[in-house]
Protein backbone atom coordinates (compact mmCIF):
# COMPACT_ATOMS: atom_id res chain seq x y z
CA UNK A 1 0.00 0.00 0.00
CA UNK A 2 1.33 3.22 -1.09
CA UNK A 3 2.26 5.74 1.71
CA UNK A 4 -0.26 8.65 0.89
CA UNK A 5 -2.81 6.23 0.35
CA UNK A 6 -2.01 4.44 4.27
CA UNK A 7 -2.52 7.51 5.52
CA UNK A 8 -5.56 8.38 4.32
CA UNK A 9 -7.12 4.77 5.63
CA UNK A 10 -5.79 5.78 8.83
CA UNK A 11 -7.31 8.90 8.92
CA UNK A 12 -10.52 7.50 8.19
CA UNK A 13 -10.15 5.19 11.30
CA UNK A 14 -9.93 8.09 12.95
CA UNK A 15 -12.07 10.01 12.36
CA UNK A 16 -15.04 6.73 12.87
CA UNK A 17 -12.98 6.18 16.42
CA UNK A 18 -13.65 9.94 17.12
CA UNK A 19 -17.74 9.53 15.92
CA UNK A 20 -17.19 11.77 13.00
CA UNK A 21 -20.10 11.69 10.16
CA UNK A 22 -17.60 11.49 7.41
CA UNK A 23 -20.76 10.54 4.46
CA UNK A 24 -20.49 12.43 1.59
CA UNK A 25 -24.21 13.40 1.23
CA UNK A 26 -25.34 13.88 -2.81
CA UNK A 27 -27.52 16.21 -4.72
CA UNK A 28 -30.29 13.89 -4.01
CA UNK A 29 -32.81 13.58 -1.10
CA UNK A 30 -33.18 11.26 1.60
CA UNK A 31 -35.65 9.78 3.73
CA UNK A 32 -34.90 10.36 8.03
CA UNK A 33 -36.12 7.50 9.86
CA UNK A 34 -35.06 6.37 13.17
CA UNK A 35 -33.97 3.20 14.77
CA UNK A 36 -37.24 3.52 16.98
CA UNK A 37 -39.93 3.63 14.80
CA UNK A 38 -38.19 2.38 11.41
CA UNK A 39 -38.84 2.70 7.90
CA UNK A 40 -42.48 2.92 8.07
CA UNK A 41 -42.38 6.72 9.67
CA UNK A 42 -40.71 9.39 8.58
CA UNK A 43 -39.62 12.84 9.17
CA UNK A 44 -42.13 15.01 7.35
CA UNK A 45 -43.52 18.87 7.05
CA UNK A 46 -47.46 19.36 8.02
CA UNK A 47 -49.19 20.60 5.43
CA UNK A 48 -51.47 23.09 7.09
CA UNK A 49 -50.74 26.45 5.25
CA UNK A 50 -48.36 27.88 7.44
CA UNK A 51 -45.82 24.29 6.61
CA UNK A 52 -43.05 25.24 9.09
CA UNK A 53 -44.02 22.70 11.61
CA UNK A 54 -42.60 19.21 11.59
CA UNK A 55 -43.84 15.87 12.51
CA UNK A 56 -43.54 11.90 12.38
CA UNK A 57 -45.44 10.41 9.85
CA UNK A 58 -46.27 7.45 7.73
CA UNK A 59 -43.43 7.28 5.41
CA UNK A 60 -45.10 8.22 1.87
CA UNK A 61 -44.17 9.26 -1.36
CA UNK A 62 -44.22 13.10 -0.75
CA UNK A 63 -41.83 15.96 -0.85
CA UNK A 64 -42.29 17.12 2.71
CA UNK A 65 -40.23 13.85 3.48
CA UNK A 66 -37.47 14.36 1.19
CA UNK A 67 -34.59 15.48 2.94
CA UNK A 68 -31.65 17.84 1.30
CA UNK A 69 -28.58 17.94 3.12
CA UNK A 70 -26.31 20.55 2.47
CA UNK A 71 -22.66 21.19 3.99
CA UNK A 72 -22.24 24.60 5.30
CA UNK A 73 -19.09 26.13 5.02
CA UNK A 74 -17.86 25.35 8.23
CA UNK A 75 -16.19 21.76 8.28
CA UNK A 76 -18.83 18.96 10.11
CA UNK A 77 -21.72 20.74 10.02
CA UNK A 78 -24.93 20.63 7.01
CA UNK A 79 -28.42 22.53 6.71
CA UNK A 80 -31.19 20.44 6.44
CA UNK A 81 -33.78 21.59 3.76
CA UNK A 82 -37.12 19.66 1.74
CA UNK A 83 -37.38 19.11 -1.65
CA UNK A 84 -41.07 20.71 -0.64
CA UNK A 85 -40.28 24.08 0.82
CA UNK A 86 -36.75 24.19 -1.37
CA UNK A 87 -34.15 25.91 0.48
CA UNK A 88 -35.92 28.85 1.51
CA UNK A 89 -37.01 27.06 4.77
CA UNK A 90 -34.59 25.06 6.86
CA UNK A 91 -34.72 22.82 10.07
CA UNK A 92 -33.84 25.47 13.25
CA UNK A 93 -34.19 25.38 16.86
CA UNK A 94 -37.33 27.61 18.39
CA UNK A 95 -35.58 30.39 20.22
CA UNK A 96 -38.13 30.57 22.81
CA UNK A 97 -35.81 29.84 26.38
CA UNK A 98 -36.79 26.49 26.61
CA UNK A 99 -34.78 26.13 23.08
CA UNK A 100 -36.48 22.24 22.31
CA UNK A 101 -38.92 22.86 19.68
CA UNK A 102 -37.92 22.41 16.20
CA UNK A 103 -39.57 24.24 12.81
CA UNK A 104 -38.49 24.86 9.16
CA UNK A 105 -37.61 28.55 9.52
CA UNK A 106 -36.10 30.97 7.05
CA UNK A 107 -32.98 29.70 6.05
CA UNK A 108 -30.02 31.78 7.55
CA UNK A 109 -26.51 32.04 8.62
CA UNK A 110 -27.70 31.17 12.31
CA UNK A 111 -26.75 28.38 14.37
CA UNK A 112 -29.50 26.44 15.36
CA UNK A 113 -29.71 25.77 11.31
CA UNK A 114 -25.97 24.72 11.59
CA UNK A 115 -26.57 20.72 11.88
CA UNK A 116 -23.41 18.25 12.99
CA UNK A 117 -24.28 14.54 11.64
CA UNK A 118 -22.25 12.25 13.88
CA UNK A 119 -22.30 8.27 13.03
CA UNK A 120 -23.64 5.95 15.86
CA UNK A 121 -22.65 2.88 14.38
CA UNK A 122 -25.29 0.84 12.25
CA UNK A 123 -25.89 3.45 9.61
CA UNK A 124 -27.12 5.89 12.50
CA UNK A 125 -26.41 9.14 13.11
CA UNK A 126 -27.09 11.47 15.72
CA UNK A 127 -27.86 14.88 14.91
CA UNK A 128 -27.01 18.06 16.99
CA UNK A 129 -27.24 21.28 16.82
CA UNK A 130 -24.34 24.21 17.11
CA UNK A 131 -26.71 26.34 18.61
CA UNK A 132 -27.51 23.92 21.46
CA UNK A 133 -24.36 21.53 21.27
CA UNK A 134 -23.51 17.90 21.59
CA UNK A 135 -25.99 17.69 24.98
CA UNK A 136 -29.13 18.00 22.83
CA UNK A 137 -30.19 15.65 19.78
CA UNK A 138 -33.18 15.23 17.78
CA UNK A 139 -35.10 13.02 19.48
CA UNK A 140 -38.73 11.98 18.99
CA UNK A 141 -41.51 12.64 21.69
CA UNK A 142 -42.45 9.36 23.25
CA UNK A 143 -45.94 10.06 24.48
CA UNK A 144 -48.17 7.19 22.77
CA UNK A 145 -48.83 9.24 19.53
CA UNK A 146 -45.11 9.11 19.13
CA UNK A 147 -45.40 11.78 16.06
CA UNK A 148 -43.59 15.19 17.52
CA UNK A 149 -39.87 16.08 17.32
CA UNK A 150 -37.92 17.85 20.00
CA UNK A 151 -34.71 18.71 21.08
CA UNK A 152 -33.97 16.21 24.34
CA UNK A 153 -30.80 15.77 26.45
CA UNK A 154 -28.43 13.48 24.41
CA UNK A 155 -28.76 9.99 25.60
CA UNK A 156 -28.72 6.41 23.96
CA UNK A 157 -32.12 5.53 23.04
CA UNK A 158 -33.25 4.88 19.74
CA UNK A 159 -35.64 7.80 19.05
CA UNK A 160 -32.14 10.14 18.69
CA UNK A 161 -30.78 6.94 16.04
CA UNK A 162 -31.55 8.33 12.46
CA UNK A 163 -31.38 6.99 9.48
CA UNK A 164 -30.68 9.12 6.33
CA UNK A 165 -31.72 6.65 3.44
CA UNK A 166 -31.18 8.00 -0.36
CA UNK A 167 -35.17 8.83 -2.21
CA UNK A 168 -35.08 7.20 -5.41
Amino acid sequence: MKTGLRLLVVLGFLMVAQGVYSQSFGEGYYRLTTQWLGDGKSLDVVNDGTNNQLQITKSDKVTGQYWKITPIGETGYYRLTTQWQGTGKSLDVVNDGKNTKLQLAATDDVTGQYWMITSLGDGFCRLTSKWQGEGKSLDVVNDGKNTQIQLAKSADVSGQYWKFTPVK
